[in-house]
């Protein structure tokens, strides 16, 4: 399970519209609970998205930027929980290159933008390399 405040999730919408049409990402900073599977985010870290070819479909986040959230992280007493990423009209189902590069025990928000206004989102995670959608917790902030 995601429990994610309100702000952040008006925050992810936010750098979606602005970034639109490329897509944009960043990382969910927060707790792990891993014996009851249940990521509780606290920050979302945008991150610059470096494959320039092809913004408008597909992201990559930089080694050095993943280092520098790590880093940064660890700093707080947190973890990396997740990573969010917008699809420029197209739905918000992970793609075959997001399973590609997807990882265990991590949350996949994905956020449709549509025309430049951002619509719904969902949470993901892997289970036995595949999708499923992750139930989640919005809280007010």
């Amino acid at each position: 399970m995601l429990i994610i405040p309100d702000k952040l999730i008006r925050e992810i919408k936010k750098q979606g519209e602005e970034g639109y049409p490329y897509e944009i990402c960043g990382f969910l900073i927060g707790h792990i609970d891993f014996e009851n599977d249940i990521r509780k985010v606290l920050e979302v870290f945008q991150v610059e998205n470096q494959n320039k070819e092809r913004a408008n479909d597909r992201f990559e986040i930089s080694p050095k930027d993943f280092l520098k959230v790590e880093d940064y992280a660890t700093r707080k007493e947190l973890a990396i929980v997740g990573i969010y990423h917008t699809h420029p009209d197209h739905p918000n189902r992970p793609s075959q290159t997001d399973l590609a590069f997807a990882q265990p025990d991590m949350s996949y928000i994905i956020l449709s933008v549509r025309n430049g206004k951002a619509e719904d989102w969902k949470s993901w995670v892997l289970d036995d390399n595949r999708f499923v959608e992750e139930k989640v917790k919005v809280i007010n902030s």
